[in-house]
């Protein structure tokens, strides 16, 4: 199965002409053990050793197009600006992608034959603090399971029983470290409604944002983070959770979020909502303050 390419234009700009074109985010976290740490210059300072907790996210978006359509088991993509991203943590040490970025690709090998292969690396990345280069961090997984089924891209994280490989690198400057992943589960996306949505804002405009969650359920903690930076918006904290509507819907209103639109400084802001019973949801808007 492959990712079909629809170009819309002039007319075409229809809601049924574009069905094709609609998108699902697909946003994986990811529990990892450090196996090995290679550090001779001590860039990292000891904060990362063997037998660490490694935790993190790899984002993409399912329209992004298969740069090798032509083959029958093999995927190539290259996601754009803005659908994809990946970020881990271990140690107060903080590897991620910068935003935007097309520095990403994603290939995929089915195993209709007998093995196959889900490999996402990054290779345009934010340096650590000190200024050290981080060069490539990546994600793979070897074996038969649910993200090498076809060659497309898979809207499920990935089964771990079925992969002999399930691997983590991030190699820098001077570093690199190997971790195995020992837990991969989908966070949900849809049921997160954040306004107001995506757009451009005025330096002088004013405005309140407000997260509306599912039906029956309430906010444990809610964090607003923009290219690896948290923003003071958050619950507890300077977000409050409302009354159910009539619907039975409880929503976290923000006020005066226009704050933090110099600080996002144009990044896509990614909102994190942790509910009661321990699902987490989570939603992205482009807020843009124009000049």
């Amino acid at each position: 199965m492959k990712t079909a390419a629809v170009f819309c234009s002039g007319l075409v700009l229809s809601a049924l002409a574009c069905a094709q074109a609609s998108a699902e985010p697909v946003r994986v976290r990811l529990t990892a053990r450090v196996l090995s740490v290679t550090d001779p210059g001590a860039v990292l300072h000891g904060d990362i050793v063997p037998g660490q907790r490694l935790t993190g996210t790899y984002v993409y978006n399912t329209n992004t197009p298969d740069q090798f359509a032509h083959e029958p088991d093999y995927g190539m993509y290259v996601p754009y600006a803005n659908e994809a991203r990946v970020r881990f943590a271990s140690g107060g040490i903080v590897f991620e992608s910068v935003q935007p970025t097309q520095g990403i690709s994603i290939e995929i090998d089915s195993h209709e034959d007998w093995s196959g292969f889900f490999r996402f690396q990054s290779f345009e990345n934010q340096p650590l603090p000190s200024g050290v280069g981080v060069d490539e961090i990546s994600v793979q997984f070897d074996g038969v399971g649910t993200v090498t089924e076809t060659d497309a891209l898979p809207s499920v994280a990935p089964d771990l029983a079925g992969y002999s490989m399930k691997a983590v690198t991030i190699r820098g400057s001077g570093f690199e470290l190997h971790a195995e992943i020992e837990v991969a589960e989908l966070i949900g996306a849809g049921a997160l409604a954040v306004s107001p949505a995506s757009g451009d804002f005025l330096p002088q405009q004013h405005f309140d944002a407000a997260m509306t969650l599912p039906r029956n359920t309430s906010a444990a903690s809610a964090q607003a983070v923009a290219n690896g930076v948290v923003l003071p918006l958050g619950y507890p904290g300077t977000c409050q959770q409302l009354a159910p509507n009539s619907a039975g819907k409880r929503s976290l209103l923000c006020p005066n979020a226009e704050t933090v639109l110099s600080q996002a400084a144009g990044a896509p802001i990614e909102w994190t909502v942790v509910l009661t019973n321990g699902t987490t949801l989570t939603q992205t808007v482009n807020w843009v303050l124009t000049q």
